[in-house]
């Protein structure tokens, strides 16, 4: 499935040099996006990249049902162990407001299963890359920032019991 799926994408995409690449990104990653914890950082880009490929291949026309399903469950996939991954950092700091964060992660769940559904019954990417994009940047750059001052002095109780140690 995968292959033919790839086999697919390469011949609507067509040869390289008819692609206009100065238009492929939807979401343009900068440093004041950078929480400065380097997993987080790294699960937020690759999101940002998948919300990107999918801009990039629905600008071309292929944002079928078939396509809003695959990138959307993989952004769906990819989120899970985003928030998995952040929630543990989260405990583990013992950040004050830890269960409004999760909850703000079952929102954020629920949302993108009922703006997939739109766009897969309307037929029209737009909704879910205009929320895709809504949502990442703002769950980066607000909700997300609140938590980084608790992760760094965590981060920093822990490399001074490190050197106590060593």
């Amino acid at each position: 499935m995968l292959r033919q799926s790839v086999s697919y994408l390469r011949y609507q995409a067509g040869s390289e040099d008819k692609m206009d690449l100065s238009k492929t990104l939807f979401i343009k990653w900068q440093e004041c996006n950078d929480t400065g914890i380097a997993l987080v950082d790294e699960q937020h880009r690759g999101i940002v990249s998948i919300i990107n490929s999918f801009y990039c291949l629905t600008e071309r026309g292929m944002g079928n049902t078939m396509l809003y399903s695959v990138i959307s469950d993989t952004v769906k996939n990819y989120s899970r162990i985003h928030f998995i991954t952040e929630e543990r950092f989260l405990k583990a700091a013992e950040y004050p407001d830890f269960e409004q964060h999760v909850e703000l992660h079952r929102e954020l769940t629920w949302e993108i299963e009922h703006v997939e559904y739109v766009s897969i019954v309307e037929n029209d990417p737009r909704p879910l890359m205009e929320f895709l994009k809504k949502w990442w940047l703002e769950h980066i750059n607000e909700q997300d920032m609140n938590y980084v001052p608790c992760l760094q002095a965590m981060k920093d109780r822990d490399c001074k019991k490190i050197k106590t140690l060593g």
